[in-house]
C-alpha cells in the first residue's frame, strides 16, 4: 500500500524536476531549462535557486530526495572534485537519480569532452531508465525539454490508470503480480499441462515455449497460471504482454517495451532501446495472442539472443516458426471419469 496514500496535499504540490549540470560553462542552458520547467507549471529545483547554509554536496543530495524526475544537460566539462571524493557532483548527482525517470541532454560541440565525462555519458547510454538527445543550441534545447516533459507526464498518467491490485490464485494458492492478469475463477483440469510448462521452462536450454491452439480452447488461462506461479517462486521478473489490440507486427516491440517498462523516448528506434534494456535482465516474457502478429516472431528471436536471462511464454493458434520453438498443443478438457451403473438386477446398498 502507498504510504502517503492518506496524505491531504496542498494546492500548490508540483511536481519537482531536479537540474544537474556544470553551472558556469552552462548557464545559458540552465536558464532556458528553468522556463522550460516553469512554463508547464511544474517546480525547478536547481542549486542556485537554494539557501546556502548547507555545503553544497548536502544541499543537492537533500534537493534530489525530493525530486520527481531528473534532467541532466552535459557539456564539455566533467565538472570539479572536491577533496576527499572520488567523483565530481555532476556524476555524484547522475548516480543518486538512479531510481527517478531521467532525461538527458547533450551539447553537440567541435571541443573535445573531458575523458570523464565521457565515460559518465557511456553510462547514460547503457541506461535502459534514461532517455538521452543532442542539441545544438539554448533555444533547441528549451523545446526539447518542454515536449519531453510532457511525454514524460502523460505516459505516467496513463500508466497510473491501469495499475492491477495484486489477487490471489484460487488453485495455487500464490499471489499474482500486477503485471499479471488478475483470474476471475479458478483452474481447473490443467495441472498436467501447467507442469509440462514448468518443467520445459525449467531447462536451461529452452528459450521459448509457445502455447499451441484453437482460440478459446484456455491457452490464455493456462499461460496466466504458469506466470503467476512463476512470479511466486520469485527468483525472475515476469512480465505479461496482452497483444489483443495490436494489429501491426512492426507495433510488437513498443508494446513489450511498454509492459516492461522501457521508456520509449529519445531518438534510438523502441528495439534498440529494449535490447539493451533486456541484456542483463533475468525475465519471463508472457506473450498472449501472437497469431495475428507473426511477421514480428524473428524480433523475439533477436531479443533472446542479446539476452541470456531471457525467456519467452507465448499463446498462439499458430506456429511462430522460428529457431528454439518448443510447442505445447492444448487441448480440450478432459471429461470426468464417470463411475459406471450398477447392473438393474443388482441391488444398491440401502442409505
Amino acid at each position: 500500500m502507498n504510504p502517503t496514500a492518506g496524505v491531504i496535499r496542498t494546492p500548490d504540490q508540483r511536481i519537482r524536476v531536479f537540474i544537474s549540470s556544470t553551472l558556469k560553462e552552462l548557464a545559458p542552458e540552465r536558464r532556458v531549462s528553468r522556463a522550460a520547467v516553469e512554463r508547464l507549471h511544474l517546480a525547478p529545483v536547481m542549486f542556485e535557486l537554494g539557501a546556502r547554509p548547507h555545503p553544497p554536496r548536502e544541499l543537492y543530495r537533500a534537493y534530489l530526495e525530493q525530486s520527481d524526475v531528473f534532467v541532466g544537460i552535459y557539456g564539455e566539462s566533467y565538472g570539479w572534485v572536491a577533496p576527499g571524493e572520488e567523483v565530481s557532483g555532476l556524476e555524484d548527482e547522475y548516480v543518486l537519480a538512479a531510481a527517478l525517470p531521467k532525461l538527458i541532454y547533450i551539447r553537440e560541440s567541435s571541443t573535445p569532452r573531458q575523458e570523464r565525462l565521457n565515460q559518465l555519458l557511456d553510462r547514460v547510454r547503457d541506461d535502459d531508465g534514461a532517455s538521452f538527445k543532442y542539441f545544438s543550441t539554448p533555444q533547441e534545447l528549451r523545446k526539447l525539454i518542454e515536449a519531453d516533459l510532457a511525454t514524460l507526464l502523460a505516459e505516467r498518467f496513463d500508466q497510473s490508470r491501469v495499475v492491477v491490485e495484486a489477487a490471489a490464485v484460487p488453485d495455487a494458492g500464490v499471489v499474482v503480480a500486477p503485471a499479471i492478469p488478475a483470474p476471475l475463477t479458478g483452474l481447473i483440469g490443467r495441472d498436467r499441462e501447467v507442469a509440462r510448462v514448468e518443467q520445459l521452462l525449467a531447462r536451461e536450454s529452452v528459450r521459448m515455449v509457445t502455447l499451441l491452439g484453437p482460440g478459446g480452447i484456455g491457452k490464455s488461462r493456462l499461460a496466466t497460471a504458469v506466470a503467476a506461479r512463476a512470479s511466486a517462486r520469485g527468483g525472475q521478473e515476469v512480465v505479461f504482454v496482452d497483444l489483443t489490440a495490436v494489429q501491426d507486427a512492426a507495433l510488437v516491440p513498443n508494446a513489450i517495451a511498454q509492459a516492461a517498462g522501457v521508456l520509449d523516448t529519445g531518438d534510438e528506434a523502441v528495439f534498440e532501446k529494449l535490447k539493451a534494456a533486456l541484456r542483463t535482465r533475468t525475465m519471463l516474457l508472457v506473450v498472449d495472442n501472437f497469431e495475428q502478429v507473426l511477421a514480428a516472431a524473428p524480433s523475439l528471436t533477436t531479443l533472446l539472443t542479446v539476452a541470456p536471462g531471457l525467456k519467452f511464454l507465448v499463446t498462439s493458434r499458430t506456429l511462430l516458426r522460428v529457431s528454439g520453438e518448443n510447442a505445447v498443443e492444448v487441448g480440450p478438457l478432459e471429461l470426468p471419469r464417470v463411475e459406471a451403473p450398477a447392473p438393474l438386477d443388482q441391488p444398491t446398498a440401502a442409505l
